[in-house]
């Protein structure tokens, strides 16, 4: 049986283990799309969609390997079909969003308002379903023949370096990257800036998760801490929709603005929490930070 497995095995070559596990993304996306009934297909989609960023940060680490023209072409095969997988998201974001923000903020939200506008988000979604319900298995089809068509390539990817070398470029750059926004989202503390870091911090998190072997317990903490770092600002980028919902709303609540300051405090909360995560995450400059994992690769590969 193949090995789907998602993170670098020190007894493989390399530039195999990056296609093998790129291969094992694409192909168990594939499954999940072949598999998916009617009441199964939303669990399937979603289990897809996060396979396929899986492997859109493979391609982004051996970027330079790949070259320009391959590294565009496929990303953007991988990037369309997640996107035609995504239809009815925000609609169900939103809602989730308002039944923890209920949650957390115990009595400041008038329960029959909140009910009100739970309802309406509950028709909301129906309305995306039902409209997306022709489409989506079209939609599917048309998205698992792009991966199946990728998964047919990856095993031609043009990856010559077999060395710490395949993945140098692409790993100081998303790290480098994300220190960038995150300096940035401190100066600016924008709904923009948070979902740019969000982006930058998955890519980092995915690919240390795929190196991790080379020094378990350092890496590990560090993949750990994106983790957390990348659910705070996914939270906080799903308030952002849902206060844009609110904005474009009737009168729902007697003092909507009252409920447009809950949902800002509650973001304020989170980014405080974020940016207390992502100053220790990103603490190196990115020449250290590169120095380092060198030399846990070295150390883990023999090189």
């Amino acid at each position: 049986m193949v090995d789907r497995s998602y993170r670098l095995r020190g007894d493989e070559p390399p530039a195999a283990g990056m296609r093998r596990i790129a291969e094992g993304r694409a192909e168990r996306a594939a499954e999940r799309l072949r598999r998916a009934g009617e009441e199964e297909m939303a669990a399937a989609v979603h289990g897809a969609r996060k396979d396929l960023k899986k492997l859109r940060a493979v391609l982004r680490l051996v970027r330079e390997q790949l070259g320009a023209k391959t590294f565009r072409l496929e990303n953007r095969r991988y990037r369309d079909a997640g996107r035609l997988l995504s239809a009815s998201r925000d609609a169900e974001v939103k809602l989730q969003t308002l039944r923890a923000l209920r949650e957390h903020a115990g009595g400041e939200l008038a329960p029959a308002a909140v009910a009100s506008w739970e309802r309406m988000l509950e028709a909301d979604r129906r309305e995306v379903a039902t409209a997306a319900a022709a489409e989506a298995t079209a939609r599917l089809q048309q998205a698992l023949a792009e991966i199946e068509a990728g998964a047919a390539a990856i095993e031609s990817w043009p990856l010559a370096e077999d060395s710490w070398a395949l993945v140098e470029a692409g790993l100081t750059r998303a790290y480098r990257e994300g220190r960038e926004d995150l300096h940035r989202l401190g100066a600016e503390r924008s709904d923009e800036s948070v979902h740019e870091l969000r982006k930058r911090v998955k890519d980092l998190w995915y690919q240390l998760r795929l190196l991790v072997d080379a020094w378990p317990g350092p890496l590990g903490e560090t993949v750990a801490q994106l983790d957390a770092l990348a659910e705070l600002l996914g939270d906080h980028h799903d308030l952002s929709l849902l206060a844009a919902d609110l904005a474009e709303r009737g009168p729902i609540f007697a003092d909507r603005e009252a409920v447009s300051r809950l949902i800002g405090r509650r973001q304020d909360e989170l980014l405080e929490a974020a940016l207390a995560i992502g100053v220790r995450v990103y603490a190196e400059k990115p020449d250290a930070f590169r120095r380092r994992i060198r030399a846990y690769w070295r150390a883990w590969r023999g090189e």
